[in-house]
Formats: C-alpha cells, structure tokens, sequence
C-alpha cells in the first residue's frame, strides 16, 4: 500500500517536472521568438528608410526625395518617371505589366506593393519609365485592361515623413488645387476618351447615387457604371468608372472633379479607351 502511494507521488512530481520545464521551454521560445521579430523590424526599417518611394497603406512610411534627401515641408514630391498601378491581377507579373503599357515607352524597373509581414501581393505597384514622356503616356492611359482588368494610373507620389510634413503638403496641395481639398487638378484629355475615372469614393455609393450626383452638379447622366471590387472578396475598392455620351456631357460632368458627392471630395480624371487589347 505505502509502495503504491510513494509510486505515484514519484510519478505525480515527475509530471510536474516536466511541465514545469515544458512551460520554460515554451516561454524561451516565445521571447526568442519575440526578439527576432523585433530584430527583423528593425532590419526593415533600416534597410527602407534610406531611399525610394513610399508606398500605399503597408508600404514603408519614410521617403527620400530623388537626391536622397528628406522632402521638404509642404510638398510630396512627384516622381516625372515613375507610376502607380492599382487594381493589378494576382496573376500579373513583371514581363505582362511591361507589355501592357510598352507604346508608352520603355520601362526600367516595376516594384510591388506586398505586405510586411507575409510578403503577399497587395494588387498595386509602381512603373518606372526610363523618360518622363513615357510616363505620363501612362498615366494619360489611365483605365487601360491588363490581364483584363481596368488599372488605374497616376504619377507617383513620396510621402511626408512627419506628421508636419503631411499636414503642411495637404494645405500646399489644397492651394494648388483651388480650395478643393487634397483632389489633384484633372491630367491631359486623352483622344477619344469617353469615361471618367472616379476616386475617393464613399463607400456606401451606388448607382443611383452617382447618377444624381451628376445631374444635381452638371446636369448630365452616365450612360454606364462599373465599380472596382475585390476580386477575391468582392469588397468595393472606392472607385470607378463612367462612360458618357458625348464630347459635352463628359466635359460637364469633369467640371464636378473636387466637388463633395456622399460627404467626400470625388476625386476625378480621364479615363483612356479601353480598346486599347
């Protein structure tokens, strides 16, 4: 009876040893852990704050203007050569977005937007022209279908590093803009265009909506609509696109660029056929 009990208190305080050095073990790997991602943040930061463009939501936050220094309170400094591209394919890949926009001139480098933490493709990234004309033949393409979805262009903007920087480059931005908030001024009206590209969008906007928007402000009606979602969740990226009838009717409703529609500012620019392949 007493070889019975001492068996299992020997047996009890083994067990307990052994969770106690698995909890141990646990907690050394979970600090490792811990300071290698601190180290890996770290090391990131390093290696992007020294130069580039910033990028969109979950790309580094610290620029350097193209001499390699800081930019100057009050401006975001816009690159003459390199473009954004939004609302790319998961599939697309560097040789295709080449491709697409090759008659605009040739291309030198073509950087994505991934997440930190996973490296997973965000749908956006950034064009380098080897000359400004090819750029802004780009942005003035601005809609153009690759792997058959509408990619949004514009020329590429390094973001403020500080809060003061940011906030001293939007009231610069809203000067230059006649008071209409951060929209930017409408680019060059490309040959043949038809359509408006629409951003900064509430995203409780729909058809309806829009449709009133243009007639209470220009008194002219969208001939169609098409919203840009998610392509794997379906969720609305708050933007679109609208095609008009004629030459007058997309001229009036351009004049709304800047003007509130649902609480927002809609941001608006010419859209380049989409013919283009």
């Amino acid at each position: 009876m007493g070889s019975d009990e001492g068996k299992k208190a020997k047996k009890a305080k083994k067990e307990k040893k052994e969770k106690k050095e698995k909890r141990e073990k646990r907690d050394r790997v979970s600090e490792e852990d811990a300071e290698g991602k601190k180290r890996a943040k770290k090391r990131m930061r390093e290696e992007t704050s020294g130069g580039g463009d910033a990028g969109e939501e979950n790309a580094p936050t610290t620029t350097t203007t193209e001499t390699g220094e800081p930019p100057a309170p009050g401006t975001f400094p816009t690159s003459k050569t390199k473009v954004y591209c939004g609302n790319l394919s998961w599939n697309v890949d560097e040789q295709t977005l080449i491709e697409a926009f090759k008659d605009c001139g040739e291309v030198e480098s073509v950087t994505w937007f991934e997440e930190k933490a996973t490296g997973k493709f965000l749908g956006a990234g950034v064009v380098e022209f080897k000359t400004p004309e090819g750029a802004a033949k780009a942005v003035a393409a601005c809609g153009r279908k690759v792997l058959g979805r509408e990619t949004p262009t514009r020329f590429w903007e390094q973001r403020g590093n500080t809060a003061e920087e940011r906030a001293a480059a939007k009231a610069a931005a809203r000067e230059a803009g006649g008071g209409q908030g951060d929209v930017k001024k409408m680019g060059p009206k490309p040959d043949g265009c038809y359509t408006l590209f629409m951003g900064n969008l509430n995203f409780q906007i729909d058809d309806d909506k829009i449709w009133k928007f243009f007639m209470d402000n220009a008194e002219v009606e969208p001939t169609t609509v098409r919203w840009l979602t998610n392509k794997e969740t379906g969720e609305f990226r708050g933007v679109g696109f609208a095609d008009f009838a004629d030459d007058e009717s997309l001229d009036a409703a351009a004049k709304c660029n800047g003007l509130p529609c649902m609480g927002r500012p809609i941001r608006l620019d010419w859209q380049a056929p989409s013919n283009r392949g």
